[in-house]
């Protein structure tokens, strides 16, 4: 499963279109971590690309908006 859709479903959205219109609605947004096997989830900036992973103990978490290449 890749990241933007297994980000998308932990936020309850079914949707990827609406999942993503709501990410860019807001100051803060989803963020995944971008590690193999890391499903660790967190809200960050929207332009987040090295935000830490409190599972990995890395900086691999990156905002959805950046994943989904929007940003």
């Amino acid at each position: 499963m890749s990241k933007l859709k297994a980000l998308s479903e932990n936020e309850g959205f079914e949707d990827m279109q609406e999942f993503l219109e709501n990410l860019m609605s807001d100051s803060v947004c989803a963020g995944i971590c971008t590690n193999d096997g890391c499903e660790y989830t967190t809200q960050v900036e929207p332009d987040q690309t090295e935000g830490w992973c409190e599972e990995c103990k890395t900086n691999s978490v990156k905002s959805g908006l950046v994943i989904a290449g929007i940003i």
